[in-house]
């Protein structure tokens, strides 16, 4: 069985995913991703190839113990090629995770125009087109982010969470800011879904990732098809990775 490792490394942790094909059949998580752990992981599984992605600069250390396995991989960067297009100016400048997004989009729903939405850290807003096109996107302030913005710079304001209340308009301060920060991203995706809809077509789908996605997608009122894949990254990965083993 030729199994493959996917590294999703992110702003605050790491993501291990082994793939069969196009099978997702373990998956780790690691706060701080050790030597240790990546070897116990590659040794388990038997992993013939892998793909290294990382928001946060490469760690030699993973790709010194991938090459003393033997085990032969790929490094996301702006030079590796691509199973899809990319549109950008500045495709050195690209993250790699946003990079890693669109494959994943692109995988899942082929021949279609998509708004991928990635909300982490950031909120990315990135667009899909069907010819396989990765056109551009933007860049947003996450929900968390927000919330640690507002009581980092205005000094009555408390760090409250995303759990709890979301009333239309707030009746204290804790619910005045959950519903500020909540519905504007919810406004945020809206207005993007209805300006692309009216490029591409009303057969636009919104696809959602990232660990703020579920909330985002319950308060959604648009005609477009909505779809929330919180794999899409690691989805992405296997994908970029099998499209360079058949070069």
């Amino acid at each position: 069985m030729k199994l493959r490792l996917a590294i999703d490394q992110g702003n605050s942790s790491t993501k291990l995913s082994i793939f069969d094909n196009e099978k997702i059949v373990a998956a780790e998580r690691h706060d701080k991703l050790t030597v240790a752990a990546l070897d116990d992981l590659t040794t388990r599984f038997h992993v013939a190839s892998a793909i290294y992605s990382s928001v946060i600069g490469n760690d030699d250390d993973i790709t010194k113990l991938l090459e003393s396995k033997k085990i032969r991989y790929c490094v996301v960067d702006e030079n590796l090629p691509l199973p899809i297009k990319i549109d950008y100016a500045t495709p050195h400048t690209l993250g790699h995770d946003r990079i890693a997004v669109a494959a994943g989009a692109s995988a899942c729903n082929p021949g279609k125009n998509m708004l991928v939405v990635d909300s982490g850290t950031a909120i990315t807003y990135d667009v899909i087109s069907a010819d396989n096109h990765f056109r551009g996107g933007n860049i947003a302030p996450g929900i968390n982010t927000r919330f640690e913005a507002l009581s980092h710079y205005c000094a009555q304001l408390p760090l409250i969470t995303a759990d709890g209340e979301v009333p239309l308009t707030g009746y204290d301060t804790p619910t005045a800011i959950r519903a500020g920060v909540i519905l504007g991203v919810v406004a945020e995706v809206t207005y993007m879904a209805k300006k692309l809809s009216a490029i591409y077509g009303n057969d636009l789908i919104v696809m959602l990732t990232g660990g703020d996605s579920n909330i985002i997608a319950g308060r959604l009122a648009i005609s477009n098809k909505v779809e929330i894949n919180n794999n899409l990254v690691t989805l992405g990965l296997n994908r970029i990775l099998q499209y360079n083993e058949l070069l």
